[in-house]
Protein backbone atom coordinates (compact mmCIF):
# COMPACT_ATOMS: atom_id res chain seq x y z
CA UNK A 1 0.00 0.00 0.00
CA UNK A 2 1.66 3.44 -0.95
CA UNK A 3 1.35 6.36 1.21
CA UNK A 4 1.04 9.99 -1.10
CA UNK A 5 2.09 13.23 0.93
CA UNK A 6 -0.19 16.81 0.08
CA UNK A 7 -0.06 20.10 0.92
CA UNK A 8 -2.80 22.72 0.28
CA UNK A 9 -5.26 25.41 1.27
CA UNK A 10 -8.31 25.65 2.98
CA UNK A 11 -11.43 26.48 4.72
CA UNK A 12 -12.37 24.11 7.47
CA UNK A 13 -16.04 23.99 7.17
CA UNK A 14 -16.67 21.22 10.21
CA UNK A 15 -15.16 19.37 13.20
CA UNK A 16 -16.52 16.43 14.72
CA UNK A 17 -15.23 14.48 17.94
CA UNK A 18 -14.36 11.31 16.64
CA UNK A 19 -13.28 8.43 19.46
CA UNK A 20 -11.20 9.30 22.13
CA UNK A 21 -8.70 11.86 21.37
CA UNK A 22 -9.42 12.71 17.30
CA UNK A 23 -11.46 14.87 14.84
CA UNK A 24 -12.74 14.51 11.79
CA UNK A 25 -12.18 18.05 9.96
CA UNK A 26 -13.97 19.03 6.79
CA UNK A 27 -11.70 21.34 4.47
CA UNK A 28 -12.86 23.05 1.68
CA UNK A 29 -9.56 22.59 -0.11
CA UNK A 30 -8.16 24.98 -3.24
CA UNK A 31 -6.51 21.78 -4.84
CA UNK A 32 -9.13 18.82 -3.70
CA UNK A 33 -12.26 20.69 -3.27
CA UNK A 34 -14.50 19.42 0.16
CA UNK A 35 -12.25 16.60 1.97
CA UNK A 36 -12.59 14.98 5.54
CA UNK A 37 -9.22 14.56 7.00
CA UNK A 38 -8.60 12.50 10.59
CA UNK A 39 -6.86 14.77 12.99
CA UNK A 40 -5.56 12.14 15.55
CA UNK A 41 -5.18 13.11 19.26
CA UNK A 42 -6.01 17.32 18.36
CA UNK A 43 -8.69 16.58 21.14
CA UNK A 44 -6.02 16.61 24.16
CA UNK A 45 -4.77 19.91 25.27
CA UNK A 46 -1.17 19.58 24.22
CA UNK A 47 -2.07 18.95 20.49
CA UNK A 48 -0.75 21.12 18.17
CA UNK A 49 -3.38 20.92 15.40
CA UNK A 50 -6.82 21.81 17.84
CA UNK A 51 -5.97 25.30 17.90
CA UNK A 52 -5.07 25.88 13.83
CA UNK A 53 -8.90 23.71 12.82
CA UNK A 54 -11.24 25.88 14.10
CA UNK A 55 -14.43 26.41 11.99
CA UNK A 56 -14.36 29.11 9.19
CA UNK A 57 -10.62 29.31 9.64
CA UNK A 58 -8.27 29.64 6.41
CA UNK A 59 -5.62 27.04 6.87
CA UNK A 60 -2.64 25.18 4.80
CA UNK A 61 -2.68 21.99 5.71
CA UNK A 62 -0.61 18.52 4.78
CA UNK A 63 -1.70 15.39 5.28
CA UNK A 64 -1.16 12.12 4.27
CA UNK A 65 -3.09 9.42 2.24
CA UNK A 66 -3.18 5.52 3.05
CA UNK A 67 -4.93 3.35 0.54
CA UNK A 68 -8.30 4.03 1.32
CA UNK A 69 -8.61 5.10 4.81
CA UNK A 70 -9.68 8.58 5.40
CA UNK A 71 -6.91 11.43 4.87
CA UNK A 72 -4.90 11.67 8.78
CA UNK A 73 -4.04 16.21 8.95
CA UNK A 74 -0.06 16.12 9.59
CA UNK A 75 -0.20 19.91 10.19
CA UNK A 76 -1.74 23.07 9.98
CA UNK A 77 -0.89 26.51 9.91
CA UNK A 78 -3.60 29.45 9.94
CA UNK A 79 -3.63 31.89 6.91
CA UNK A 80 -6.61 34.16 7.74
CA UNK A 81 -8.67 33.41 11.18
CA UNK A 82 -12.41 34.13 11.24
CA UNK A 83 -13.28 31.57 14.11
CA UNK A 84 -14.05 35.35 15.90
CA UNK A 85 -16.81 36.18 14.34
CA UNK A 86 -19.18 33.27 16.23
CA UNK A 87 -18.34 35.47 19.09
CA UNK A 88 -20.05 38.18 18.19
CA UNK A 89 -23.78 38.01 18.30
CA UNK A 90 -24.94 39.75 16.10
CA UNK A 91 -22.81 37.98 13.11
CA UNK A 92 -22.77 35.05 14.22
CA UNK A 93 -26.08 33.35 13.03
CA UNK A 94 -24.65 34.82 9.15
CA UNK A 95 -21.43 32.70 10.29
CA UNK A 96 -23.17 29.94 10.77
CA UNK A 97 -25.71 30.19 7.32
CA UNK A 98 -22.86 30.39 5.69
CA UNK A 99 -21.08 27.33 7.61
CA UNK A 100 -23.56 25.15 6.57
CA UNK A 101 -24.43 26.48 3.10
CA UNK A 102 -20.95 25.93 2.04
CA UNK A 103 -21.12 22.57 3.44
CA UNK A 104 -24.67 21.96 1.04
CA UNK A 105 -22.94 23.34 -1.89
CA UNK A 106 -19.23 22.08 -2.01
CA UNK A 107 -18.74 19.04 -3.91
CA UNK A 108 -16.62 16.50 -2.63
CA UNK A 109 -13.57 16.04 -4.46
CA UNK A 110 -14.09 18.55 -6.71
CA UNK A 111 -11.77 21.85 -6.96
CA UNK A 112 -14.12 24.57 -6.54
CA UNK A 113 -11.46 27.42 -6.48
CA UNK A 114 -14.23 30.22 -7.18
CA UNK A 115 -16.66 28.89 -4.58
CA UNK A 116 -13.72 29.20 -2.21
CA UNK A 117 -12.25 32.68 -3.36
CA UNK A 118 -16.21 33.88 -2.82
CA UNK A 119 -16.91 32.80 0.58
CA UNK A 120 -13.16 33.85 1.93
CA UNK A 121 -14.00 37.56 0.36
CA UNK A 122 -17.59 37.52 2.03
CA UNK A 123 -15.79 36.23 5.61
CA UNK A 124 -13.38 39.06 5.30
CA UNK A 125 -16.29 41.60 4.14
CA UNK A 126 -18.65 40.41 6.58
CA UNK A 127 -15.34 41.10 9.24
CA UNK A 128 -14.91 44.64 8.09
CA UNK A 129 -18.55 45.57 7.73
CA UNK A 130 -20.22 43.86 10.58
CA UNK A 131 -23.10 46.17 10.34
CA UNK A 132 -24.20 45.09 6.92
CA UNK A 133 -23.06 41.17 7.62
CA UNK A 134 -26.98 40.39 6.31
CA UNK A 135 -26.61 41.73 3.07
CA UNK A 136 -22.88 40.34 2.38
CA UNK A 137 -23.95 37.35 3.39
CA UNK A 138 -27.27 37.62 1.19
CA UNK A 139 -24.98 38.34 -1.93
CA UNK A 140 -22.50 35.48 -1.12
CA UNK A 141 -25.67 32.95 -0.87
CA UNK A 142 -27.01 34.64 -4.55
CA UNK A 143 -23.36 34.12 -5.81
CA UNK A 144 -23.12 30.62 -4.43
CA UNK A 145 -26.17 29.15 -6.14
CA UNK A 146 -24.68 30.48 -9.38
CA UNK A 147 -21.51 29.17 -8.86
CA UNK A 148 -22.93 25.63 -7.90
CA UNK A 149 -24.36 25.30 -11.49
CA UNK A 150 -27.89 26.14 -10.26
CA UNK A 151 -27.92 29.75 -11.92
CA UNK A 152 -29.33 33.23 -10.56
CA UNK A 153 -31.94 32.87 -8.83
CA UNK A 154 -32.57 34.00 -4.97
CA UNK A 155 -35.82 32.44 -5.03
CA UNK A 156 -34.33 29.21 -4.97
CA UNK A 157 -36.37 27.76 -7.29
CA UNK A 158 -33.82 26.34 -9.57
CA UNK A 159 -32.84 24.08 -6.61
CA UNK A 160 -33.32 20.59 -6.60
CA UNK A 161 -36.30 20.44 -3.58
CA UNK A 162 -34.41 18.75 -1.03
CA UNK A 163 -31.43 21.56 -1.42
CA UNK A 164 -33.82 24.31 -1.26
CA UNK A 165 -35.60 22.80 1.57
CA UNK A 166 -32.17 22.77 3.51
CA UNK A 167 -31.20 26.52 2.17
CA UNK A 168 -34.90 27.94 2.83
CA UNK A 169 -34.43 26.55 6.44
CA UNK A 170 -31.22 28.51 6.90
CA UNK A 171 -32.23 31.46 5.14
CA UNK A 172 -35.89 31.89 6.67
CA UNK A 173 -35.25 35.69 6.35
CA UNK A 174 -34.92 35.96 2.59
CA UNK A 175 -38.16 34.05 2.11
CA UNK A 176 -40.38 37.22 2.88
Amino acid sequence: MSTSYYKTEGLIMRKTSYGEADFLVRVLTRDFGKIDVLAKGARKSASKLNSHIDILNYIRLSFVQNGERIPTLIDAEILERNDGLFDDENIAPFALRIQKTLDIFAQKEEQQKELLSATRLCLTNISQHKSDAGAISARWLASSINMSGYGENTAFSSLPGEISERIMSLWPSLMS
